[in-house]
This record gives C-alpha cells, structure tokens and sequence, in this order.
C-alpha cells in the first residue's frame, strides 16, 4: 500500500462538510486480504482527508473493498468512467489486476500486548493481532477464565488478575473491559509503569481524563482512546480538528448504538424489550445494558469529547440524564437519544429529543452514531459511523495501535 498526500483542495459552499479543504490520500491497496486494505483507507479517514482508493489484485477488488469498508462504517462511492474522484469522502477505482508490492520492514522485535477483556471489543482485537508479525499477545485478561470464547484464546495466555497481567512487562495494555472501576485502575497502573494504553472503556476515560493525560505525560507513556467515543465513527478526531479551527461554541451528537437502535424499532412499532434483545443479538447491547440505556454511557462520552473540544473537565455524574424503558414517554415523530453541551444555552445533557427534519440524525440506521460541532463562526463539522459492534470499534482499537507502532 503506498500513501501519497495531494495539494490541498479549495473548500467548496458546504460548510458542514469537515474535509472540504484536508490534503486527499492516494492508496494503492492489495485486495487479496480486504481486511487489511479497508483498515488503510478507514486510518485516512479518521485523519480527516478524502481518499481515491486504487483496488487492485483482483476483478472484483472495488467490490470486496466497498463491502469491506461498510462492515466498518465508511461509506465509499465507485465513480464512473469520466466522473469526478473526489466529489465523495472515498472514492474506490479498479486498478491492475497484479497486486501492489506491499512488503514491510520487520521489526526488531514485536510490540508486546497486554489484552484487558476479551469480549465483543477484545475478541475482534485478539483475532488481528494474532495474525500481524509486529505484535505479541503476552497476555489475556478475562473474568471468568473458564467461559468458552470466540476467539479462543491460545494456552498460556488466560489471566484473571490484572496485577498478573501487568507482571508480564507489556509494551501496551489494550484495555476493553466493561467495568469502569477496574478499567481505570488498570489504565492508571499501567500508565504509572511507563507502559502504552490503548483504551475502549468510554466510563474509564471520561471519568478522569485530565488527570490520566497527565499521568501519561508524567511517565512519558501514550494514551489512545479513539474507539471509546463512536465505535468506528471518528468522533474525537472531529472535534480535534473542529477545535483547531476555531473556538466550538455547541457539540450535538448521538453516542450510543444501542439506544438508537432501540429507537429505530419503537419508531416502527415494536416492542421495547423485543427491540433490547434484538440488540444483544445483535452485539450492541451488553448483558447489562442499563448504563446505555440510562444515558451514563452518552455522559461519559460526552465527557470526554468536552475534554477534547473545549478543555472542560465535566463530570459523568453532573451531566443531566434520561432514561429509556418501555413505559418511558418519548416525543412524536422520529426520536433521538441526544449528547449536547452548548455554551450559548448553557444546555448540557443527554435526553430524548425529536429530531423529523434534521438530515444528519433523522435517518441513522440502527447503530450508527453522528456529530455536529459549530464553531463560533458558523462552520458546522460533522461525522457519521458505525458506534456499536465488533468489527467498527475493533477497527478504531486497531487503528491506535497502528499510529502507536508507526509514531503518530
């Protein structure tokens, strides 16, 4: 795969688009595992640029590449012949049939990963960095060290004490546990040791992100946490770059999967605890879906986009909440669960709002998050994903792992 960054583009009139004037990726992407490919345009994205995508190695290389990156959450457009490449945020075009040279230096010696949980987060991290030669799972941290898992995890690799786990000398902890309390004093211990996090644990992060970034500086250490805000949807880095452009006076986004996806079937005529189920099935809800379906989970997620775009420390616990049940009373029309924080208002909560007529949240398919930042100035920036399920937050654990072996 090669990366070649080109001029940048003048912004057009759409204000809200939020990579009109970012630098386009050219990636030249073997198909012959699209996994991978799909993680090199996904990694492009996050950062903010459009991307021509040139599949190759195959006939059908653009088709298993679009299906690719659907799984994740990006949504690419396939131009024809004579069309613009960069009128969409991914454009896809065939390229030879004779797969790219994509060889790279092998390390010294592997990244050695410390794992925390391995359920649907953890499980889709262990399987990728099984299979890459730059890693090395030193060690699985589970709860129940007898529960049958998919993945399995390979003998020797099984923990149940993170004071074990830590014994190992990890190069990086992936921290995907659903508990805060334990997800945090995790983060911290490793942090204090000088060792990398990665983390998915959205309560964990929110709860003391200031203080855990200070923690990470202090011992010269890197915290990652992209896929603890958005699943696959590049939220955090949104709202960095929204932050860099000028002053954010208003942050609206829908942050949880599972609560959408409810919704999305109240809205057709379900039932409330057939839609709950439905959702587990699916993998968006946990066993204990109450901090999803309290708003604690769209607070701390909250939380730490506020950290990101306005430097504020807020509090998950301050932050004003609703509750969805089955006999909770919703407005008419389409509904949202909506995260906001405005400076002009002073509105900051999480609550049921309706949303009929607005184009980013009207039309949300079942786990899809969304974002809309304003800045002082008018300009809106917005993005859309995936925010629930396996294979999207997965891909955002796996794309900080990326940028921590390359350095970014």
């Amino acid at each position: 795969m090669t990366a070649l960054p080109l001029p940048r583009i003048p912004a057009d009139d759409d204000v809200s688009s939020p990579v009109a004037d970012e630098p386009v990726a050219l990636l030249q992407l073997d198909l012959s595992d699209p996994l991978e490919a799909a993680s090199a345009v996904y990694r492009q994205v996050r950062r903010g640029r459009r991307v021509v995508a040139v599949a190759c190695g195959r006939a059908d290389a653009p088709a298993r590449l679009a299906e690719a990156l659907d799984a994740i959450g990006v949504r690419a457009a396939r131009p024809a012949p004579g069309e613009a490449l960069l009128g969409a945020g991914v454009a896809i075009v065939a390229g030879s049939d004779a797969a790219p040279d994509r060889s790279a230096p092998t390390p010294v010696r592997p990244l050695r990963i410390a794992l925390a949980g391995c359920g649907v987060v953890g499980g889709g991290v262990l399987e990728r960095v099984s299979r890459d030669p730059r890693f090395e799972v030193v060690g699985v941290l589970v709860r129940d060290p007898n529960k049958a898992r998919d993945p399995s995890i390979p003998p020797g690799l099984i923990l149940s004490d993170p004071a074990a786990l830590l014994a190992r000398e990890p190069d990086v902890v992936v921290e995907a546990i659903s508990d805060a309390s334990t997800g945090l004093a995790l983060i911290r211990a490793a942090l204090s040791r000088g060792v990398h996090v990665v983390s998915a644990n959205k309560q964990a992060v929110g709860g003391d992100l200031p203080g855990l970034t200070a923690l990470a500086d202090s011992a010269r250490a890197r915290l990652l946490y992209s896929a603890s805000v958005g699943g696959g949807a590049p939220l955090i880095e949104t709202v960095r770059r929204a932050a860099e452009q000028g002053s954010i006076v208003r942050i609206e986004a829908v942050l949880n999967g599972t609560c959408n996806f409810i919704l999305n079937r109240l809205a057709e005529g379900g039932d409330f605890d057939e839609a709950l189920g439905a959702a587990r099935d699916a993998g968006f809800a946990e066993e204990d879906p109450s901090a999803d379906l309290t708003g604690l989970d769209a607070a701390a997620k909250l939380a730490i986009l506020a950290h990101e775009g306005l430097g504020q420390s807020l509090r998950i616990e301050a932050v004003a909440r609703q509750t969805l049940s089955g006999d909770a009373v919703l407005p008419a029309g389409r509904v949202r669960q909506i995260a906001r924080l405005d400076l002009a208002s002073g509105r900051t909560g999480v609550a049921f709002e309706a949303v009929d007529g607005d184009a980013l949240f009207a039309v949300l398919p079942d786990e899809a998050n969304a974002l809309r930042v304003t800045l002082a100035d008018g300009r809106i920036l917005t993005a859309t994903g995936r925010g629930a399920g396996r294979r999207p937050t997965a891909e955002s654990v796996w794309a900080d792992l990326e940028d921590l072996v390359e350095g970014q």
